[in-house]
């Protein structure tokens, strides 16, 4: 997990983001307020989880709008969307786990 400023080295506005070897996965935008915590940066690892929730929450609307009546281009897209989401959830946590298997 990694912090860049924007705006230069003094400046207080971040992007925070997870860097692995295919990819970079961008986590939000902010301030030095993760930073505020002691010890400096604890709830970094909550930012990570809180995505995880998100995008498990947009999986799971998007295969109940892939359930609803409507026309067949609707749901094919809403399950080609969720397919989608599915594969980078399960990518992501294949990955965080290979991470915390190197230690």
């Amino acid at each position: 997990i990694m912090h860049l400023h924007l705006g230069g080295k003094h400046s207080d506005t971040l992007v925070f983001l997870v860097q692995y070897t295919d990819m970079v996965l961008l986590l939000e935008s902010n301030s030095h307020t993760h930073f505020e915590t002691s010890p400096k940066g604890k709830n970094i690892v909550a930012l990570v989880q809180a995505w995880f929730l998100n995008l498990e929450r947009d999986l799971a609307e998007a295969e109940a709008a892939a359930r609803k009546p409507g026309a067949e281009q609707e749901r094919q897209a809403a399950e080609e969307h969720r397919a989608n989401l599915a594969a980078s959830l399960t990518k992501l946590r294949r990955e965080a786990g290979k991470r915390k298997d190197k230690g």
